[in-house]
């Protein structure tokens, strides 16, 4: 079983689909107002602002693949920004308490997420040494 730091529920992405099609756009937090940015890029800074977590060392779309925001090319794997939820797939270090790493993350993310609630999920462990 991978360990989830979210509340327990089905892994179906808000409103049964994906909200993250390419051409979309979200309002940056702290963006001009008027100001819109592709989802795409903003899946693209979260991502970022999640490697920044010392003990990720990597993205991951998870164990179904759901976690991704779809753009021209290959989906970002990684990232889902949806309108109420963004959600952050991980490879952790091994060694932390996964609750303080996702904490950790949650944190370095939130300030891209505006309105959004934050969830990470641990995809996987490695050594990392």
């Amino acid at each position: 079983m991978i360990p989830r730091t979210d509340a327990a529920g089905p892994r179906t992405p808000p409103g049964g689909g994906t909200s993250t099609r390419t051409g979309t756009t979200a309002v940056r937090p702290n963006a001009a107002p008027g100001h819109r940015e592709p989802l795409a890029e903003l899946a693209e800074r979260i991502g970022a602002a999640a490697m920044a977590c010392p003990d990720v060392l990597g993205l991951t779309a998870g164990p179904r693949g759901w976690i991704a925001t779809y753009r021209a090319g290959p989906p970002y794997a990684g990232v889902a920004v949806h309108d109420a939820v963004v959600e952050v797939g991980v490879v952790v270090r091994y060694g932390r308490p996964f609750a303080e790493i996702a904490e950790d993350v949650r944190r370095l993310v939130r300030p891209l997420a505006g309105r959004r609630t934050v969830d990470v999920v641990i995809g996987d462990v490695a050594d990392g040494g």
